[in-house]
């Protein structure tokens, strides 16, 4: 009679792990169905690129050419850079433009003749919008996405 009584509290048991992974599979297909769990949805990054507008001395830089901006982008002198500059008032690591979140961003890697953005000198860091113009010594960028 013992015996009895345990296989139905074992048969209970197994019924009721077997009703929990249905009811785990069915939400897994529900949120599948409906697009995924809000949280790990990606919010859509704009891509952003640097038109050349003037090139300068630059023989690398062509007029009208787009650079897209992925990650981080290194302007300067030195071998180094992702965009190097042949200009003698751009310093060795003059500039850098890089994504964080959502946004776009240009900071002055203390040169010394400075940053221009949209005319301003740029100290620390400027939050750039599409249309926003760079000028590194004789080479101007136009943010364009």
């Amino acid at each position: 009679m013992d015996l009895n009584k345990l296989s139905l509290v074992f048969k209970i048991i197994i019924i009721a792990i077997v009703y929990i992974i249905i009811s785990l599979a069915l939400r897994i297909m529900y949120k599948d169905i409906k697009g995924g769990d809000k949280k790990n949805r990606r919010r859509h990054r704009k891509s952003l690129g640097l038109e050349i507008i003037n090139a300068g001395n630059n023989s690398n830089l062509r007029k009208g050419a787009v650079i897209p901006i992925h990650g981080e982008v290194n302007i300067g002198r030195k071998s180094g850079n992702f965009i190097v500059l042949d200009d003698p008032y751009a310093s060795g690591y003059h500039a850098r433009i890089f994504l964080k979140n959502n946004d776009c961003i240009l900071e002055d890697l203390n040169s010394t003749n400075g940053t221009l953005l949209n005319g301003n000198r740029v100290n620390g860091r400027k939050y750039l919008n599409s249309g926003d113009e760079i000028v590194i010594g004789n080479t101007s960028f136009k943010v364009i996405g």
